[in-house]
């Protein structure tokens, strides 16, 4: 795009030394001077989509972080609940075992101050299990709320985008529509002929280059020569674009660069067809019965040690030497 700013901003059109010679020119300079605001609004509307682009990845990378920070910490969390949970459970095992060694001499005793125990010790986990709770219930409500704010931002930022990119496309859409609408006018205008060798108007001299790439359109003769009935040419398929350009070659039109007169038959065959029938005709080949009259065993044949060229020419000379 900044090539073609850089084509039109140095072009000719856009300073002129001396007074309009004809309004053809005024004309051009005011097309030029309308395709460069359009292309200048197109170059804002592609930087602008650059520039954010950046902050929408930046914002992505963002929540990836933090999403891994939270998982992170999750884990950690569950670890050290899991650590704790088992540094209790094993002091809890501890203190049984000293309280089992100890019955036989004051079981009540125990008895009383295990029970004590047990409670004390219900009582510190259903403390800590309800504050890991409500810790972890916390955290989950921030990050959520924090995964909520991330969420808006971007979608507000996919709208401000969207809302910006379809100002800019519907400003560009009105500007090529009027420019469309404006455009007939030139069909008129003269332009040199390169198929006619002078000065023809702009629609004309279309005409004719199209009417010069059509090398391979049939005229209404050739196709007459064809012969084809509507089945015939309905059962090609072609459309109308390719008959119009290729339609010597898609019907098969004899074409002297393609076709020659064949020396067996007389008639007009392809070339390709006339090499091969030659070839033949001077192949020395043995046919399938001629072939089978041998018996020749696979070793047999294989023990010639005989090329498939040499086969194809000087086979018969070969085999049946």
């Amino acid at each position: 795009m900044n090539k073609i700013n850089n084509v039109i901003q140095g072009s000719a059109y856009f300073s002129h030394a001396y007074p309009y010679t004809d309004l053809h020119e005024m004309n051009l300079d005011f097309l030029l001077t309308e395709y460069q605001q359009i292309v200048d609004n197109l170059n804002e509307a592609i930087d602008w989509i650059t520039n954010h682009q950046g902050e929408y990845e930046e914002a992505m990378r963002r929540l990836e972080a933090v999403e891994n920070e939270i998982a992170t910490f999750e884990a950690h969390i569950e670890a050290e609940f899991a650590k704790l949970k088992a540094d209790q459970e094993a002091a809890f095992a501890e203190q049984t075992a000293k309280l089992d060694a100890a019955i036989a001499l004051m079981e009540e005793e125990i008895d009383q101050k295990l029970i004590q125990f047990q409670t004390e010790l219900d009582i510190k986990l259903a403390q800590f299990t309800n504050d890991f709770l409500q810790l972890k219930a916390q955290v989950e409500r921030e990050i959520n709320n924090l995964k909520a704010e991330i969420n808006s931002m971007i979608i507000e930022l996919r709208n401000s985008q969207q809302a910006n990119n379809q100002f800019i496309f519907d400003y560009v859409e009105n500007r090529l529509d009027q420019f469309i609408i404006d455009f007939p006018s030139l069909v008129d205008t003269p332009v040199y002929n390169p198929v006619r060798g002078g000065t023809t108007t702009l629609q004309r001299c279309i005409n004719d280059l199209y009417d010069f790439a059509r090398f391979y359109g049939l005229t209404a003769q050739q196709y007459d020569t064809l012969q084809l009935t509507a089945e015939e040419y309905d059962n090609m398929e072609l459309t109308a674009l390719e008959y119009d350009q290729r339609g010597y070659l898609l019907l098969g039109y004899p074409d002297e660069n393609l076709y020659m007169r064949s020396p067996f038959t007389g008639q007009m065959a392809k070339i390709s067809e006339v090499v091969d029938d030659l070839a033949h005709f001077h192949m020395d080949v043995l046919t399938a019965a001629e072939y089978d009259a041998l018996e020749l065993t696979a070793e047999e044949y294989d023990n010639k040690e005989i090329t498939a060229f040499e086969y194809d020419w000087d086979g018969k000379d070969i085999l049946t030497a």
